[in-house]
């Protein structure tokens, strides 16, 4: 081959060289266009209602007070993701978690695999817990708290065994419910404010309290007949509240009744007592005209009750039928 066509070929190859470097320069300018574009809207972000947004850049919290920290919802405008991170806070919204950590459906042989409670009287006991709550301070709540279900489910089993000491197996399986949970959940909002969580605890439901499986049936013979000598002796109580009263009034009808009669008797006999006092003393002093009117009295007070009188002749007697209406 002649040096000619050698320098020719040459030239050629140059060209389309030349020609393939400037089309990846091209392909390259526009990639390099669109990653820029992609990182300058990557920045651009839109806080939803019920939410509110955190800016860290290069890992630090923008912001100097509360207000500069916390971005309301709308549209936030930050630098791109290499320099800026944003953080969505769910402030808006009701969390809810279930408490297992002292709770088991099976039987409690093996304790190292089961969770329970001591309680006052020394008895054991298994509780599930439903638990309700709101972050109410964001800022704290993302850069204190780094998983909010760990650090309830732990806040929470710990109220639960300091609670646990002071109440009893009858108190929390009957009346107390109520009692244990609003302690356990102060006990959890003070850890949580302790350690600066940000989190507000709505409720503490529990919806589970039951004895373990080896002594619940005893337990609720036990508890039912506590049940039914606390019924009973109500029933008593009321049957008394019934009784007595019915009892004092009808008392204190016949003591009045036998008051009255009393009265009564006595005025009668007092009264009896002061004409035979007077008849006596006109006795003493003419018996016979007393006795003779007394008499006539009598014999007076006997007619007037008879209506017929009829005399027969038998023989030689005389007989006199007396009548009355």
């Amino acid at each position: 081959m002649s040096r000619k066509n050698r320098d020719s070929e040459a030239i050629d190859g140059r060209k389309a060289f030349a020609e393939i470097l400037g089309s990846l320069t091209k392909y390259f300018a526009v990639i390099a266009a669109i990653v820029t574009v992609f990182i300058a809207l990557s920045g651009l972000r839109i806080i939803k209602s019920g939410e509110v947004g955190l800016v860290f850049r290069f890992g630090k919290l923008v912001g100097n007070t509360y207000e500069e920290q916390v971005k309301q919802p709308g549209l936030l405008l930050a630098f791109p993701y290499i320099i800026d991170e944003v953080v969505t806070v769910p402030t808006g919204a009701v969390n809810k978690i279930e408490v297992t950590t002292h709770y088991t459906g099976t039987r409690m042989s093996s304790y190292q695999h089961n969770g329970y409670v001591i309680l006052g009287d020394r008895n054991l006991c298994i509780v599930k817990a439903s638990v309700q709550y709101v972050i109410s301070d964001p800022v704290a709540y993302t850069v204190n708290l780094s998983d909010a279900t760990s650090f309830l489910t732990a806040s929470v089993s710990s109220a639960m065994i300091d609670a646990a000491a002071s109440i009893s197996s009858d108190e929390l399986l009957t009346s107390g419910k109520l009692d244990y949970a609003d302690s356990v959940l102060k006990r959890t909002q003070a850890l949580a404010d302790l350690a600066g969580a940000g989190i507000t605890v709505r409720t503490v439901e529990l919806t589970d309290v039951s004895m373990p499986l080896e002594v619940r049936e005893i337990y609720d013979y036990v508890n039912s007949a506590k049940v039914t000598a606390a019924t009973r002796l109500e029933n008593a109580k009321q049957y008394r509240e019934t009784v007595i009263p019915q009892a004092q009034a009808s008392a204190s009808a016949l003591i009045s009744s036998a008051s009255a009669y009393s009265s009564s008797s006595l005025a009668a006999a007092e009264t009896a007592l002061a004409e035979f006092n007077g008849v006596l003393e006109e006795f003493t002093k003419s018996p016979e005209t007393v006795k003779t009117r007394i008499y006539s009295e009598k014999i007076t007070a006997l007619m007037s009750k008879i209506g017929t009188v009829r005399i027969t002749d038998a023989g030689s007697e005389s007989r006199i039928i007396l009548k009355g209406d």
